[in-house]
């Protein structure tokens, strides 16, 4: 992006996106069973048991990122749904009513899993896709967490964790594998390492990578998380990593600031939210959405360390621990300012940006903005509005940042 010369691995990642979709059509095909699972919920369960894991909310961020969003949107709306409903439900309840189908058909489940770490728009989307596809539906529960991680909680999603291992068993008619989920552990080890040290070269200045680089790069920390092929991409895109480093193949190659961006991108306009950073010379170096993966489970007590993990993501936790986080990275890859994005599409991730903007502001006295939009549908996009917004954070930074 922005004149630099494009990752190798590009071509890597885009194979690998088409042979996990075509993985999980032949899945189907050949009797594995298809599971949708929601991005923050404990896939390394779904690998051991034998099953295809298949992510609707890639395919919403797919929709999005190739601009027909609103088309299946659209869709959804003309059935009844709310168009402030999350951007990813309404492009997969789009799909499914859909004659037509811009990015190759939602795979169907068999089963469902959510988690309902992320957010309560999640559990009622699947609850309406179990209904409409006629597949069994099971709901992980975890309940917020506040200041401190709390045993009731942990214990509390434990036991469901054991109760989902028995459904998977009544689903597959096989036993649950403790080995094999020792094996999917690894991996998910390995491939959490491996992109975090990625992401932490973005601190280096000038930086050979940055968020809009992750962003791309994200789909098998997120989908093939405990896989073979997971690691070995990972492996590949650090050794890459490593080359620019040397060859001082920079991600913005006249850097000036580093910033701070929050939350989820808007993936029909990631292009010219890269190319209006860099024509600042400014690096959207991290987000609390690409670091959401950092997990590093304890392979001699695996069920007790995945209900650990994920309950504990910030999207699960209070005001001031998620303000708490958000500074900790700032202060890690030593920000010039902060851009929040108020996304209307999710709304835990939304809520209290203008206080904690000013807060955050407070306590840095660093540059921050809010901007609003949806991180799908671009029919609540405008270029003016969030222009408005932007070019006096960018003018703030140019006085506050002396180099």
């Amino acid at each position: 992006m922005s004149g630099k010369k494009t990752f190798k691995t590009a071509a890597l990642m885009k194979e690998l996106m088409k042979k996990n979709y075509e993985d999980g059509l032949s899945a189907g095909k050949s009797g594995i069973p298809i599971a949708w699972v929601t991005a923050v919920s404990p896939v390394e369960i779904i690998y051991a048991a034998g099953l295809f894991p298949y992510y609707p909310e890639n395919f919403g961020a797919t929709v999005a990122a190739r601009k027909v969003a609103d088309k299946l949107s659209a869709v959804a709306e003309a059935r009844g749904y709310a168009h402030d409903l999350c951007g990813y439900a309404r492009c997969g309840i789009g799909d499914a009513y859909a004659s037509e189908h811009p990015v190759g058909e939602i795979i169907k489940p068999d089963l469902l899993l959510c988690c309902n770490t992320q957010c309560g728009s999640l559990p009622k989307w699947f609850e309406v896709a179990g209904r409409f596809y006629k597949a069994p539906y099971f709901l992980l529960d975890a309940p917020q967490i506040g200041a401190e991680p709390e045993e009731l909680v942990t214990n509390y999603f434990l036991e469901q964790l054991k109760e989902l291992i028995v459904f998977l068993e009544e689903v597959t008619g096989k036993s649950f594998d403790y080995d094999r989920l020792g094996e999917v552990l690894y991996y998910s080890n390995e491939a959490c390492r491996l992109w975090n040290e990625v992401l932490d070269t973005a601190a280096q200045r000038p930086a050979p990578f940055g968020f809009f680089d992750a962003c791309f790069h994200m789909f098998p920390i997120v989908t093939m998380r405990g896989t073979k092929e997971a690691v070995a991409y990972y492996q590949v895109l650090k050794d890459e990593v490593e080359e620019r480093i040397k060859e001082k193949n920079y991600a913005i190659p006249n850097e000036r600031y580093k910033i701070y961006f929050d939350h989820i991108p808007l993936w029909p306009k990631l292009r010219w939210f890269s190319d209006l950073f860099a024509s600042h010379d400014a690096l959207v170096a991290v987000s609390q959405y690409t670091h959401s993966w950092a997990y590093s489970f304890d392979r001699t007590r695996p069920l007790e360390s995945l209900a650990e993990q994920y309950t504990r993501e910030f999207v699960n936790r209070f005001f001031n621990y998620r303000i708490e986080l958000k500074l900790k990275l700032m202060r890690k890859y030593n920000v010039d300012g902060f851009v929040l994005f108020s996304n209307r599409s999710c709304k835990p991730t939304a809520i209290g940006l203008y206080d904690k903007r000013n807060i955050i502001n407070n306590l840095t006295g660093i540059p921050g903005v809010v901007f609003e939009a949806d991180m799908s549908d671009l029919r609540f996009f405008s270029e003016e509005q969030i222009l408005a917004k932007l070019d006096p954070f960018f003018e703030q930074l140019k006085f506050s940042v002396k180099k």
